[in-house]
Order: structure tokens, then sequence, then C-alpha cells
């Protein structure tokens, strides 16, 4: 294949961007917070261990194999022969409509990533309100529109190869810079006293927590879209594949911990028990603005970090999209990016004086629920169904460098243990409510 990551460490990198995004940055630590504080890191390793990294190597494992696109690999899988062909390719065209559509609002959400950024560089103090009250985030989505597929569009070696090397260390110099003004902040080290020091409650046993620990494996690893498959098929030799995994699983772990740890010093020097999106985007910047130079750099930074972590996850997304859907005549091509830009605009103009809702609710909300929440197990189920059992498995744990001795344990932990993780999933969230 000519266009290819030039080396493993490209791989790693592009790998860390794509599974890093703004989830970690807010989502982590208000589970982490409100599912047992630092306890909620055993069930979400235990998950990590299971579930995340074995299916990261089993795509991108089985995408290095097979060096085709997952729709594509999937439709000419003989496996379980049974199965139509028009079932094989609602399986590998499901994965590809899900992630598609998150990648629509996900790009309105790092236009605002990149809006506040603007501004604090620019001198001025945002909030959220006041991004709603104008249309200045549909210009940044625009551009994250633009660069985006700009990007995507000169292939791997030309494109993101380029950007993640660059944005992917940035990324982590803003945490870090991020987490140690934290530290400067009254309180600093009380709060993260109080955070280490918190003893494990009764949630660990709950079957809720366990389900917020693997969902949020399967956001934060960007795993069960087939987004590490299209990433596995650049790759020039596939040994290395294991020890990456175990290198991407590590730094995203790292990422969430660090945000975690700056999210809790922060809304215990604000006096704040707001997290998420009402932490991020409304009391966070009007904290910022209210230290001076040093918010409006420390402000800076932090908005550069959400839109270093959400563009590098968009450009996975574009990659994902544009190598499954290669063989389509260009016209179809374009009206999957006229699909994409509608959701994006749509959910843009949802929070903007237009206010666009659906049933009582934003429409970007609306796209989320249904793409980003509902919809997401069942493209990791899809994933692992084709992975494991309509595509050739058996090789892949020698092609990805496990050792011999482990080809069992691997087969036992994608056959099984994956499958059964995912049924789980569905079947709580439905009976539960809880997406």
């Amino acid at each position: 294949m000519s266009d290819g990551w030039s080396s493993k460490k490209a791989f790693v990198l592009a790998s860390i961007g794509a599974a890093v995004g703004i989830g970690n940055i807010w989502r982590f630590p208000y589970i982490a917070s409100e599912n047992g504080g630092i306890w909620f890191l055993l069930p979400y390793f235990i998950c990590l261990l299971l579930v995340g990294i074995p299916l990261f190597m089993l795509e991108s494992g089985q995408g290095f194999l097979l060096k085709r696109g997952f729709y594509k690999s999937v439709e000419g899988s003989s496996n379980l022969p049974f199965i139509k062909k028009h079932i094989r390719r609602l399986i590998g065209a499901f994965p590809i409509l899900v992630s598609t559509a998150i990648l629509g609002y996900y790009m309105a959400l790092t236009g605002w990533t990149l809006w506040f950024a603007a501004k604090f560089l620019l001198g001025d103090a945002p909030t959220f309100t006041l991004m709603s009250q104008n249309f200045g985030s549909i210009v940044s989505y625009l551009i994250v529109f633009a660069c985006g597929y700009y990007i995507a569009l000169k292939g791997i070696s030309r494109g993101i190869e380029p950007a993640t090397n660059v944005l992917v260390p940035l990324l982590f110099v803003f945490l870090a810079g991020t987490f140690v003004y934290s530290l400067t902040l009254p309180g600093a080290l009380d709060s993260l006293a109080s955070a280490l020091s918190s003893s494990p409650s009764d949630s660990l046993l709950t079957p809720r927590t366990w389900y917020y620990a693997l969902s949020q494996v399967l956001f934060s690893l960007s795993v069960g879209y087939g987004i590490m498959f299209t990433y596995g098929l650049h790759l020039k030799a596939g040994r290395g594949i294991a020890g990456s995994s175990i290198q991407v699983a590590g730094a995203d772990s790292a990422a969430s911990l660090l945000a975690f740890f700056t999210v809790i010093i922060i809304s215990g020097a604000i006096g704040t028990a707001h997290t998420g999106i009402t932490l991020s985007f409304e009391t966070l910047p009007i904290f910022f603005f209210s230290q001076g130079l040093i918010g409006f750099i420390a402000g800076a930074a932090f908005f550069l970090l959400l839109f270093s972590a959400a563009f590098t996850s968009v450009i996975s997304m574009l990659s994902h999209t544009a190598k499954s859907t290669e063989f389509l005549h260009p016209g179809y091509k374009t009206l999957i990016a006229a699909g994409v830009f509608a959701i994006g605009m749509l959910s843009a103009l949802s929070y903007s004086p237009m206010q666009l809702t659906a049933f009582g609710k934003p429409l970007l909300d609306l796209f989320d629920f249904a793409f980003g929440t509902f919809l997401a197990p069942f493209s990791a189920l899809a994933v692992v169904f084709a992975c494991a059992y309509l595509l050739p498995h058996h090789k892949v744990a020698a092609a990805i460098g496990i050792p011999a001795r482990y080809h069992a344990a691997f087969a036992f932990l994608i056959r099984r243990v994956l499958p059964a993780a995912f049924l789980l999933l569905i079947i709580f969230s439905q009976i539960t409510g809880l997406y």
C-alpha cells in the first residue's frame, strides 16, 4: 500500500489522537466523580484490560491483515456462510453510519472549543451563554469542517500523520500545563489529597458503575466503530500492534487521569460542583477571566487543549469514513459529505440565536443521544461480531505480536468476553434507561 504510516511511532501518535478526545477532558472527570471517585479507576481499568485493549488489537489487527476498508472486508467475508450477503453488508455499513453521524455533531463541538480558544487569545471573556447568542461558533464550525476534510483528503502520509505528529504532543503539553496551573490555586493540595484519600464506596458493587466504566472505555478509546480497523490497514508491519495498543491505552488513561485531577482541583478552587459541559464552557471561562493575565493564558491553554483533543478525533473519524466509502461513486461521496455537513450545521445552529430544537431538546443533544449514546454499543457489537466471527480471526494474534502461549486467551477474550460485555451493556441500558 503506497499511502501508509511511516513508522510505528506515527501509528501510535495517530491512534492516541483518535482515542484522546473531548470525552477524556470533561466526560471522564464527572463520570468518575459520580461513581466512586478515585475508586472508579478499579472497574475502569478492569474493563480497559478485558475489553478495550483486546478490541483495539482485534480491530487494528484485522485491518492490517485484510488491507481493505471495513465495509468491503465484511461484505466479502466467507465465515458463517448461512448469513446472507445483504446482512453482511448491513453489519459492515452500520458502524460506519454511526461514526459518520457522530462526526457531524462532533465537528460542531470542536468548533465550540476553537471559538473559546480564539476569544481568550483575543483578550475577550467568552461564556457559553455569549456563544449561544451569536453566530461566531458557526464560523468556527466551518473552519473545522474545511480543515478536517482538507487534511483527511491529503491522505495518511501528507495529511493525517503530519497533523497528529504536531497536535498530539501539543495536546499533552496543554494538558500538563493546565494541571500545573491548577496546582497553584488556593486549596489545590487539599482537593488533591481529598480525592486520593477517599474510601471505596458501595457504588463499586453496583451494575451502574460497571456500565459507566465499560461505556467510558468504549467512548474514550474510539473502539467499536471500525476506526482502528482503518488505521490498522495502513500499517506496513503488524507485529507491533499488541505493544502499540498498550501504549495508546496508557496515554489515553494518563490524559483522563490528568483531566480528572485538574477538574477536581479547579472545581474545589471555584467552589462549585459543576462538571461536564457546564464546567468547561460556563464556569471555567468566568473563573479564568477573573484571574487576570495568568487566567487568560490558562484559559487559552485549556481551550487549545480541548481543540487539539477534539480535532485529532475529527481527523480519525474522517479518515475512517473516507477509506470505508472509497469504492463509491463520487456523487455518493459528495452526498455523504453533505450529510456530515448538515448534521454539523444543524448541531451548531441548535446553540445559536436560531435555537433549533426537536421534541423540546437542541438538535445536537438529540444527535448525541441517538448516535453517540444509544447506538454506540450496537455499533461495537457489530464490529466485534464482524472481526471475531465473520472475518478469519485465527491469524490475528500471531500477526500483531502476541506470544503463542497467549493465543488461546486472546481468542477467548475476543470471541466470548467482548460479545458478552457489549450484549450486557445493551441489555442493561435498555432495562434501566441509563443511556
